[in-house]
Protein backbone atom coordinates (compact mmCIF):
# COMPACT_ATOMS: atom_id res chain seq x y z
CA UNK A 1 0.00 0.00 0.00
CA UNK A 2 0.96 3.45 -0.84
CA UNK A 3 2.88 5.90 1.94
CA UNK A 4 2.02 9.31 2.44
CA UNK A 5 3.33 12.01 3.58
CA UNK A 6 1.77 15.68 4.64
CA UNK A 7 3.94 18.63 4.34
CA UNK A 8 2.26 21.83 6.67
CA UNK A 9 4.81 25.13 5.17
CA UNK A 10 4.63 27.99 3.13
CA UNK A 11 5.29 28.24 -0.91
CA UNK A 12 8.04 28.84 -2.58
CA UNK A 13 7.13 30.20 -6.09
CA UNK A 14 10.92 29.61 -7.32
CA UNK A 15 10.58 25.83 -6.58
CA UNK A 16 13.59 25.60 -4.65
CA UNK A 17 12.48 24.83 -1.22
CA UNK A 18 9.00 24.98 0.96
CA UNK A 19 6.33 23.24 0.36
CA UNK A 20 7.46 22.66 -3.94
CA UNK A 21 11.15 21.27 -2.34
CA UNK A 22 8.78 18.95 -0.23
CA UNK A 23 6.28 17.46 -2.68
CA UNK A 24 9.68 16.97 -4.92
CA UNK A 25 11.60 14.66 -2.17
CA UNK A 26 8.32 13.03 -0.99
CA UNK A 27 8.12 11.96 -4.63
CA UNK A 28 12.00 10.96 -4.74
CA UNK A 29 11.25 8.63 -1.78
CA UNK A 30 8.02 7.10 -3.98
CA UNK A 31 5.91 8.45 -0.85
CA UNK A 32 2.73 9.99 -1.64
CA UNK A 33 3.08 13.66 -0.84
CA UNK A 34 -0.10 15.81 0.31
CA UNK A 35 0.50 19.81 1.36
CA UNK A 36 -1.11 22.49 3.34
CA UNK A 37 0.18 26.03 2.62
CA UNK A 38 0.90 28.09 5.65
CA UNK A 39 1.61 31.35 3.66
CA UNK A 40 2.27 32.32 0.51
CA UNK A 41 6.13 33.98 -1.05
CA UNK A 42 7.36 35.94 -3.61
CA UNK A 43 11.08 34.73 -3.43
CA UNK A 44 13.26 33.77 -5.98
CA UNK A 45 17.24 32.20 -5.39
CA UNK A 46 18.47 35.96 -3.66
CA UNK A 47 15.59 36.02 -1.14
CA UNK A 48 12.58 35.71 -0.07
CA UNK A 49 10.27 39.63 -1.26
CA UNK A 50 6.72 39.48 0.25
CA UNK A 51 5.07 37.30 1.97
CA UNK A 52 1.11 36.69 2.16
CA UNK A 53 -0.14 35.13 5.07
CA UNK A 54 -2.93 31.98 4.99
CA UNK A 55 -5.64 32.43 8.52
CA UNK A 56 -4.65 30.22 11.16
CA UNK A 57 -8.88 28.65 10.60
CA UNK A 58 -7.86 27.93 6.73
CA UNK A 59 -4.69 25.69 7.69
CA UNK A 60 -6.65 23.93 10.01
CA UNK A 61 -9.57 23.40 7.44
CA UNK A 62 -6.64 22.34 5.11
CA UNK A 63 -5.84 19.46 7.52
CA UNK A 64 -9.04 18.13 8.71
CA UNK A 65 -10.01 17.75 5.06
CA UNK A 66 -7.09 15.60 4.24
CA UNK A 67 -6.76 13.53 7.73
CA UNK A 68 -10.54 13.01 7.50
CA UNK A 69 -10.31 11.21 3.89
CA UNK A 70 -6.23 10.21 3.91
CA UNK A 71 -4.54 8.44 6.20
CA UNK A 72 -1.41 10.41 7.02
CA UNK A 73 1.46 8.47 7.44
CA UNK A 74 3.74 11.03 8.68
CA UNK A 75 4.23 15.19 8.81
CA UNK A 76 6.47 18.01 7.89
CA UNK A 77 5.92 21.30 9.48
CA UNK A 78 8.39 23.88 7.74
CA UNK A 79 7.43 27.84 7.88
CA UNK A 80 4.11 28.55 9.98
CA UNK A 81 5.07 32.39 10.04
CA UNK A 82 2.30 33.43 12.62
CA UNK A 83 0.68 32.75 16.58
CA UNK A 84 -2.81 31.82 14.81
CA UNK A 85 -1.48 29.46 12.39
CA UNK A 86 1.56 28.09 15.21
CA UNK A 87 -1.92 27.71 17.01
CA UNK A 88 -4.05 25.88 14.08
CA UNK A 89 -1.28 23.22 13.70
CA UNK A 90 -1.14 22.73 17.31
CA UNK A 91 -4.77 21.74 17.43
CA UNK A 92 -4.93 19.82 14.30
CA UNK A 93 -2.38 17.29 15.73
CA UNK A 94 -4.12 16.93 19.27
CA UNK A 95 -7.53 16.32 16.99
CA UNK A 96 -6.42 14.38 14.31
CA UNK A 97 -3.77 12.41 16.32
CA UNK A 98 -1.34 13.01 13.58
CA UNK A 99 2.50 11.19 14.54
CA UNK A 100 5.46 11.11 12.72
CA UNK A 101 6.04 14.80 12.67
CA UNK A 102 9.21 16.17 11.74
CA UNK A 103 9.71 20.34 12.77
CA UNK A 104 11.67 21.66 10.76
CA UNK A 105 12.57 24.83 12.97
CA UNK A 106 12.15 27.76 10.05
CA UNK A 107 12.91 31.07 11.99
CA UNK A 108 14.61 32.52 9.20
CA UNK A 109 15.37 32.90 5.30
CA UNK A 110 18.77 32.86 3.95
CA UNK A 111 18.43 36.71 3.48
CA UNK A 112 17.35 37.43 6.71
CA UNK A 113 13.35 37.74 6.36
CA UNK A 114 11.33 36.64 9.18
CA UNK A 115 9.42 33.01 8.26
CA UNK A 116 8.15 32.90 12.01
CA UNK A 117 7.50 35.86 14.12
CA UNK A 118 9.69 36.56 16.54
CA UNK A 119 6.66 36.96 19.29
CA UNK A 120 5.54 33.40 17.88
CA UNK A 121 8.90 31.32 18.18
CA UNK A 122 7.67 30.93 22.68
CA UNK A 123 4.78 29.51 21.18
CA UNK A 124 6.13 27.24 19.02
CA UNK A 125 8.42 25.63 21.28
CA UNK A 126 6.08 25.36 23.56
CA UNK A 127 3.21 23.51 21.26
CA UNK A 128 4.65 22.11 18.73
CA UNK A 129 8.00 20.63 19.62
CA UNK A 130 7.04 18.54 22.35
CA UNK A 131 4.56 16.71 19.85
CA UNK A 132 7.44 16.14 16.93
CA UNK A 133 9.41 12.40 16.95
CA UNK A 134 12.50 14.32 15.28
CA UNK A 135 13.33 18.09 15.51
CA UNK A 136 16.36 19.65 12.81
CA UNK A 137 17.18 23.21 13.79
CA UNK A 138 20.29 24.53 12.62
CA UNK A 139 22.80 26.06 14.43
CA UNK A 140 21.44 29.91 14.86
CA UNK A 141 17.96 27.94 15.70
CA UNK A 142 19.53 25.77 17.88
CA UNK A 143 20.84 29.03 19.81
CA UNK A 144 17.50 30.51 20.24
CA UNK A 145 15.67 27.36 21.14
CA UNK A 146 18.58 26.31 23.71
CA UNK A 147 19.28 29.86 24.75
CA UNK A 148 22.91 29.15 24.73
CA UNK A 149 25.81 30.04 22.01
CA UNK A 150 27.69 27.47 19.54
CA UNK A 151 30.46 28.06 19.04
CA UNK A 152 32.11 24.14 18.60
CA UNK A 153 30.99 20.51 18.59
CA UNK A 154 30.50 20.20 22.46
CA UNK A 155 28.66 23.48 22.27
CA UNK A 156 26.28 21.74 19.79
CA UNK A 157 25.83 18.55 22.11
CA UNK A 158 24.85 20.72 24.69
CA UNK A 159 22.36 22.70 22.40
CA UNK A 160 21.06 19.15 21.43
CA UNK A 161 20.84 18.10 24.70
CA UNK A 162 18.70 21.02 25.97
CA UNK A 163 16.35 20.85 22.90
CA UNK A 164 15.67 17.06 23.80
CA UNK A 165 14.32 17.11 26.75
CA UNK A 166 11.41 19.23 24.73
CA UNK A 167 10.29 16.69 22.91
CA UNK A 168 12.10 13.50 24.27
CA UNK A 169 12.79 12.11 20.88
CA UNK A 170 15.37 13.14 18.44
CA UNK A 171 16.75 16.17 17.51
CA UNK A 172 19.52 16.98 14.65
CA UNK A 173 21.10 20.22 14.75
CA UNK A 174 22.37 20.08 11.72
CA UNK A 175 26.53 22.06 11.15
CA UNK A 176 26.45 23.59 8.00
CA UNK A 177 26.87 27.59 9.72
CA UNK A 178 30.03 25.49 11.09
CA UNK A 179 32.59 23.84 9.27
CA UNK A 180 35.25 21.34 10.69
CA UNK A 181 37.99 21.47 8.35
CA UNK A 182 36.79 20.07 5.06
CA UNK A 183 33.64 18.21 7.10
CA UNK A 184 30.55 19.27 7.58
CA UNK A 185 28.99 17.21 10.88
CA UNK A 186 25.23 17.26 12.06
CA UNK A 187 25.04 15.71 16.01
CA UNK A 188 22.23 13.64 16.41
CA UNK A 189 20.93 13.00 19.74
CA UNK A 190 18.30 10.59 21.17
CA UNK A 191 18.40 11.22 24.69
CA UNK A 192 20.47 8.51 25.49
CA UNK A 193 23.68 9.30 22.93
CA UNK A 194 25.17 11.12 20.26
CA UNK A 195 25.65 10.36 16.57
CA UNK A 196 27.91 12.17 14.14
CA UNK A 197 26.61 12.68 10.74
CA UNK A 198 30.32 14.08 9.47
CA UNK A 199 30.06 14.38 5.54
CA UNK A 200 32.78 16.61 3.28
CA UNK A 201 32.28 20.05 2.40
CA UNK A 202 30.46 20.88 -1.02
CA UNK A 203 31.53 24.47 -1.99
CA UNK A 204 28.59 25.63 -3.84
CA UNK A 205 26.52 28.20 -3.67
CA UNK A 206 23.55 26.84 -4.83
CA UNK A 207 22.33 25.44 -1.25
CA UNK A 208 18.47 27.11 -1.62
CA UNK A 209 16.41 24.33 0.37
CA UNK A 210 18.71 22.19 2.33
CA UNK A 211 16.71 22.89 5.33
CA UNK A 212 13.11 22.20 3.48
CA UNK A 213 14.65 18.91 1.87
CA UNK A 214 16.56 17.58 4.88
CA UNK A 215 13.18 17.57 7.02
CA UNK A 216 11.17 16.01 4.06
CA UNK A 217 13.41 13.63 3.40
CA UNK A 218 13.42 12.28 6.79
CA UNK A 219 9.75 12.19 6.84
CA UNK A 220 9.35 10.56 3.83
CA UNK A 221 11.40 7.59 5.26
CA UNK A 222 9.27 7.77 8.64
CA UNK A 223 6.26 7.17 6.54
CA UNK A 224 7.94 4.16 4.88
CA UNK A 225 8.62 2.45 8.39
CA UNK A 226 11.91 2.98 8.91
CA UNK A 227 13.75 3.19 12.05
CA UNK A 228 13.98 6.92 13.38
CA UNK A 229 17.91 7.22 13.45
CA UNK A 230 18.23 4.94 10.07
CA UNK A 231 15.85 7.52 8.45
CA UNK A 232 17.93 10.29 9.31
CA UNK A 233 20.86 8.89 7.95
CA UNK A 234 19.00 8.04 4.93
CA UNK A 235 17.88 11.67 4.53
CA UNK A 236 21.23 13.20 4.93
CA UNK A 237 23.09 11.05 2.45
CA UNK A 238 19.83 12.35 -0.28
CA UNK A 239 20.38 15.85 0.74
CA UNK A 240 24.42 15.65 0.28
CA UNK A 241 23.86 13.99 -3.36
CA UNK A 242 20.87 16.54 -3.82
CA UNK A 243 23.75 19.31 -3.21
CA UNK A 244 26.83 18.11 -5.13
CA UNK A 245 24.47 17.49 -7.73
CA UNK A 246 22.59 21.23 -6.99
CA UNK A 247 21.13 23.21 -10.16
CA UNK A 248 23.09 26.29 -11.37
CA UNK A 249 19.45 28.29 -11.48
CA UNK A 250 18.87 32.37 -11.20
CA UNK A 251 21.12 34.86 -9.97
CA UNK A 252 21.43 34.35 -6.48
CA UNK A 253 21.55 30.76 -4.00
CA UNK A 254 20.70 28.18 -6.81
CA UNK A 255 18.37 25.33 -6.02
CA UNK A 256 19.33 21.51 -5.07
CA UNK A 257 18.71 18.89 -7.76
CA UNK A 258 15.74 16.59 -5.80
CA UNK A 259 15.72 14.05 -8.76
CA UNK A 260 19.65 13.50 -8.71
CA UNK A 261 19.28 9.57 -7.55
CA UNK A 262 17.37 9.18 -10.88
Amino acid sequence: MVKTALTIAGSDNSGGAGIQADLKVFSAFNVYGMSVLTALTSQNTTGVKDIFPVSGEFVYSQIKTIAEDIKIDAVKTGMLFSSEVVEAVYTAVKDFKLKNIVVDTVFKSKNGKFLLFEKAIDIFVEKILPFSTVITPNIPEAEVISQTKIKNLEDMKRAAKIIQKINNKYVVVKGGHMFFGEKSIDVIYNGKEFFLLEYPVVRTKNTHGTGCTFSAAITANLAKGIEINKAIRIAKAYLHGAIENALNIGKGKGPLNHNWLR
